[in-house]
This record gives structure tokens, sequence and C-alpha cells, in this order.
């Protein structure tokens, strides 16, 4: 008799800790592998959730975005963990976007979604599958980068901050976003006065934290320095070979090759370019 209770009792905090891994912090405490096979899972039914929050998109993220970005009339831009491609979407939505999007994230079905609705959108946007940090480009190449919906649920948050702000050019934008007490992630939620100062630590300043929808504050802040804007380039300008380190590959139709060692990136039929 005891031994059924007590087996209950391991399945019950074993089903606990699944369900606490996976809806509440995404797999982000296990590998990378199952991390990216769960995303994959959720792609096909990912945005229904965010319909309503997804409406406001151009009012929240992408016109406050480039108005930020004034001083940079093309901007670079990085997206870190874009999922289906909110951001790109509403970006290349806005009749003055003239600039570029590389979009990166861990899951290869997210970024097939996102090439799905980005299809009219190919020469501005860039998609890549990729599993850690530090992200394969060279310092301040990207004149803003995003990080939306993705800080509260990683293990920690200092890595993540000091990756965008090294990725940044001087005088550049981060906008990201502060998962808030409703989000269900009570454990996860950094509070806006400790959200700011991690900020800071990470060498930003300006911080704005602003409502944004109910599980989340929208974030702006900015990299101390003059913005000299970057130039547009492709993807495979700027990104660095796994293999030797060398910045620079060369773009074929189904393929990335590093210039210096042959490295050969994979990349799929929507687009998506596969590092590893």
């Amino acid at each position: 008799m005891w031994l059924w209770i007590l087996a209950a009792i391991v399945l019950i905090a074993l089903f606990a800790l699944v369900d606490r891994e996976i809806y509440f912090y995404e797999g982000t405490h296990l590998s990378p592998r199952i991390q990216a096979w769960l995303y994959d899972r959720w792609a096909k039914r990912y945005d229904i959730g965010k319909g309503e929050s997804q409406k406001q998109d151009a009012e929240f993220l992408a016109k406050p975005l480039l108005s930020a970005l004034k001083g940079a009339p093309a901007p670079m831009i990085l997206d870190v963990a874009t999922g289906t491609g909110r951001l790109p979407f509403a970006l290349t939505r806005e009749a003055d976007f003239s600039g570029s999007v590389i979009a990166v994230d861990i899951s290869t079905g997210m970024l097939s979604k996102a090439a799905e609705k980005l299809e009219d959108s190919k020469e501005a946007v860039s998609l890549l599958q990729y599993e850690t940090f530090p992200l394969p480009f060279p310092d301040q190449s990207f004149d803003a980068v995003a990080c939306l919906e993705a800080l509260e649920v990683m293990p920690e948050m200092d890595t993540p901050l000091a990756e965008c702000q090294r990725l940044l050019r001087p005088g550049g934008i981060l906008l990201t976003s502060r998962g808030t007490e409703a989000s269900g992630r009570r454990a996860k939620v950094v509070d806006a006065r400790e959200f700011t100062r991690r900020l800071n630590n990470a060498g930003f300043i300006d911080v704005e934290i602003t409502p944004w929808w109910r599980v989340f504050d929208r974030v702006f802040a900015r990299k101390p320095g003059g913005l000299v804007p970057a130039s547009i380039k492709p993807l495979s300008d700027i990104l660095t070979c796994s293999n030797c380190g060398q910045v620079g590959m060369l773009a074929q139709p189904l393929s990335f090759e590093c210039k210096n060692c042959g490295k050969t990136l994979s990349v799929s039929d929507s687009g998506v370019v596969q590092y590893s």
C-alpha cells in the first residue's frame, strides 16, 4: 500500500517538474536540442495565443524602434530569439523601413513559420538557426538588437545582455522585454528597478520600461556613444565561420561556404541557414 502511495507521489512530482520546465520555462533548463525540439512542436500554433498582442506590433514595436533609430535611415537590426518573426514582420510592413534584419532562433520549425510570414520580404530579412551564445557575428555589427519574450526563460540574464551589448554599435538601441508578475514565472520575474540595474551593469543607459501587454513590459535601452550607422550587409558577409573564425562566407543557393577554410552551412528550401 505504502509503495503505491510513494509511487503516486513520485509520479505527481515528476509531472509537476516536467510541466514547470516545459510550459513555464520553455525547456531552457534542458539541452539546446531538447529546447529546439519543443519549439519545433509549438511552431504551428505558436502565434495563436499571441494574436491580440501582435495586432499592436506596429504601434508598440516597429514604429517606436524606427523612431529611436532615426539617425540610421537604413538600419542593420538583429532579432535574437525571433520565434515566428513577429518583429521582422512588423518592421517590413512599415512603409519607411529600408533596413535589413537578421533573425536568429534555436528552432528550425519557428524559423520555417517565419519564412512563410516573410515570403514577401526575403530581400530584407535573413533567417539563421543557431543554438547558443556567443552569436557568430563581429563586435558592433548592428544598429539595433532585439530580444523579445526570451530573457525571462533563459537560465540567466547577464550573458544575453552582454552579448547584445557586444553586437551593438555605440549609440545603438536595445529592444527587449521584461516578464511581468502576471506571467506565471514568478521565480524568474525581475522587478523594474532590478531590471534597470542589470541593464546598466551590462553597459546600457537611457532605460525605458513601458507596459506592453499583460505578461510583458517593453524595454528600450541604448549603448553609450554617438551612432555611426552600420552599412547594410548580407548575412553571408558578417557571419563568422564556426571552424576557423573567419568573417565572411560565400552564399550559394542551398549553402554558405567559408571563403577561408571551406566549411559549409546548409540552407533549407525556405531559406533558413543552419549554423553548426
